[in-house]
C-alpha cells in the first residue's frame, strides 16, 4: 500500500520524471497480528494468510478467520534434542525415490512401497515425530491381499499379464500422513432459473448462499501419494480415533509428510468448492430451468483449525510398461482402489461401434433404394435378352448382399452397445474412484443452510408461427 498515491492531477506523477521531483514513495507491509510476520493475500482463500504460523485473517478487517498452522515437527542438531520415543526409531530411506519411512527399532524393509526400489539405507532419525492422533489398522495382510485380488478381477480391459503382474505379496502396511481440517465453509453461488408457465416464462438472477460445518476432513500430506487414490478410499471411521501412542507403531511403516496446510490452500479451497457447487440441484429443483454461473461463485472457510493424523492404508506399487501403478486399501474399512492400465485393443471395437452408430443405415438403405428402382427398370425393359438377364441377376444379388450385410451390421451394432462400454468409458472405469464428498465429515451438532435470494429479470412470451414452432420471443409488462 502506498503511503501517498499522487494520481488526482494534484500532486506530482509518480512514473514521470521531471516533475517527480525528489518525492519518494514507500510500501507498507502488513504484519501478523499472532507472530509479527508478513502476511500475504492469499487469493484461494479470498483472505491474508501468514506463512510462518498459518493463521488466516479477513482482508478488510484483520479478524481472526482461523489457522491452517500445526505444531511442525523440528529437525534435529544433535543427539540432545532426540526424544527417547525417537531414539527407539529409525528411519528407512529410498535412494530411489527420495521416500522417508519411520519404522521402530525392530521393522526393516528390503522394498520401497513406493517405487520397489531395493536401494534402502537406514538411519537415525533426523527430524521429530510427533502426531497427533492415529487410527490403528484394523485389515490384517491376508485380508488385504484377497481385498485386492477380488478388487483387481473386477477391472476390465486390462492389459495381458499385468495382473500377473500384480505382487500382492509385497503389499506395505503404512501408515500415512494426513492433515485433518475442521471449518465453517460459506460458497455463493450464482446463476439464471426460469419458471415456465405454457407459452410464458419468468427469468430470474438466482444468487444463492450455501453454509455448512465440516470436521475432520483429511488431505494426505505426502507427495509421493496419490490424492485422487487416498481420496477414493475414504472415508475413515474417526470413532477409532485415538491419541498417538509409540506402541501403535510397532511393526509398521510410516510415511513422514512433506507438504504443510499453508502449502496445499489451494487444493483444499478446491475441494471445499467442488462439493459447494454439486449441492447446487437443491437450487435448480425450485426452477423449470436452471443455468450456473460458475465464474460468479465464491468459496471461504472460517474457524480453521487442523490436526496432523496417520491413517492406516495398505499400499501396494505394480510397474507395468514402463509405467508405476499405485494401489491402496483402507486399512480400517477394507476400500480399495486404485488406477489400471487400460489395453490397446479396445479401441477396435469401440471404432466399430462407433461407425455403426452413425447414420450409415441411411447410405445402406439408399444403395438398396437405387439398386431396386435400376432393377425395376431393367425388368420393365421388353427385349428379353442374356445381357438383360445377368444385369437382373447382378442387381438381385447386388441388393441380396446389401440387404443381408445391414442386417447383420444392426444386429452387431445392438450386440456391441449391449456388451461393449466403448474406450472412455473403459478409461473412467479403470481410474481412480470419485471421492465421496463431504457427507461423511459433516458436523452435524451445527446448522447447516442454503439460502436464496432471486430477482426477477424480465417477463417474456414466447412467439410461434403457424405451425407452433417456437420463433423468438417478445418482454411482457407484468
Amino acid at each position: 500500500m502506498w503511503n501517498k498515491r499522487p494520481l488526482d492531477g494534484i500532486g506530482p506523477n509518480p512514473f514521470g520524471r521531471a516533475d517527480a521531483g525528489n518525492e519518494q514513495l514507500t510500501a507498507d507491509s502488513s504484519k501478523c497480528p499472532s507472530c509479527g510476520s508478513n502476511i500475504v493475500y492469499a487469493p484461494e482463500l479470498e483472505a491474508m494468510m501468514c506463512r510462518n504460523c498459518g493463521n488466516i485473517y479477513d482482508p478488510n478487517t484483520l479478524e481472526s478467520r482461523g489457522s491452517f498452522g500445526v505444531n511442525k515437527e523440528r529437525d534435529y542438531t544433535g543427539d540432545s534434542d532426540v526424544s527417547e520415543d525417537d531414539k527407539r526409531r529409525h528411519e528407512i530411506v529410498c535412494n530411489s525415490c527420495g521416500a522417508t519411512l519411520v519404522a521402530d527399532e525392530n521393522t526393516m524393509s528390503t522394498m520401497c512401497p513406493f517405487c520397489g526400489s531395493p536401494a534402502l539405507i537406514t538411519r537415525r532419525m533426523s527430524r521429530e515425530f510427533k502426531p497427533d492422533y492415529i487410527i490403528p489398522f484394523k485389515v490384517d495382510k491376508t485380508r488385504a491381499q484377497k481385498i485386492m485380488t477380488e478388487w483387481l478381477a473386477s477391472r476390465k480391459y486390462t492389459p495381458r499379464g499385468f495382473k500377473s503382474k500384480s505382487r500382492l505379496t509385497k503389499m506395505t502396511a503404512l501408515y500415512v500422513p494426513f492433515w485433518l481440517l475442521d471449518c465453517v465453509v460459506t460458497t455463493e453461488l450464482s446463476g439464471t432459473g426460469k419458471r415456465i408457465r405454457g407459452c410464458e416464462k419468468t427469468i430470474y438472477e438466482v444468487n444463492s448462499t450455501i453454509n455448512y460445518y465440516v470436521k475432520g476432513v483429511p488431505f494426505d500430506a505426502s507427495l509421493r501419494v496419490a490424492n485422487k487414490l487416498m481420496e477414493a478410499i475414504e472415508p475413515f471411521d474417526y470413532s477409532e480415533l485415538v491419541r498417538f501412542e509409540d506402541k501403535y507403531l510397532q511393526g509398521f511403516y510410516a510415511d513422514k509428510y512433506d507438504q504443510l496446510p499453508t502449502e496445499m490452500t489451494e487444493r483444499i479451497v478446491k475441494r471445499m468448492n467442488k462439493f459447494s457447487n454439486s449441492e447446487s440441484g437443491q437450487i435448480s429443483s425450485k426452477y423449470d430451468a436452471y443455468e450456473d454461473r460458475p465464474e460468479k461463485s465464491l468459496t471461504w472457510m472460517k474457524e480453521v483449525s487442523m490436526s496432523y493424523c496417520l491413517l492406516p492404508v495398505w499400499f501396494m506399487t505394480v510397474e507395468f510398461d514402463g509405467r508405476q501403478y499405485q494401489f491402496a486399501i483402507n486399512g480400517q474399512t477394507g476400500e480399495a482402489s486404485g488406477q489400471v492400465p487400460t489395453s490397446d485393443t479396445i479401441y477396435l471395437p469401440g471404432k466399430l461401434r462407433d461407425f455403426l452408430n452413425t447414420k450409415w443405415i441411411i447410405v445402406a438403405l439408399g444403395i438398396f433404394l437405387v439398386i431396386s428402382f435400376m432393377l425395376a427398370r431393367t425388368v420393365s425393359l421388353p427385349a428379353v435378352d442374356t445381357t438383360k438377364t445377368t444385369i437382373v441377376i447382378f442387381l438381385s444379388v447386388l441388393g441380396a448382399i446389401d440387404l443381408i450385410g445391414s442386417i447383420v451390421l444392426l444386429v452387431l451394432r445392438s450386440v456391441l452397445n449391449r456388451v461393449f462400454i466403448g474406450a472412455s468409458n473403459a478409461y473412467d472405469i479403470n481410474d481412480f474412484d470419485e471421492d465421496p464428498g463431504l457427507d461423511n465429515y459433516f458436523d452435524l451438532t451445527r446448522h447447516a443452510d442454503i439460502k436464496i435470494n432471486e430477482t426477477m429479470l424480465r417477463h417474456v412470451s414466447v412467439i410461434t408461427d403457424e405451425n407452433g414452432r417456437v420463433v423468438g420471443e417478445r418482454s411482457i409488462e407484468i
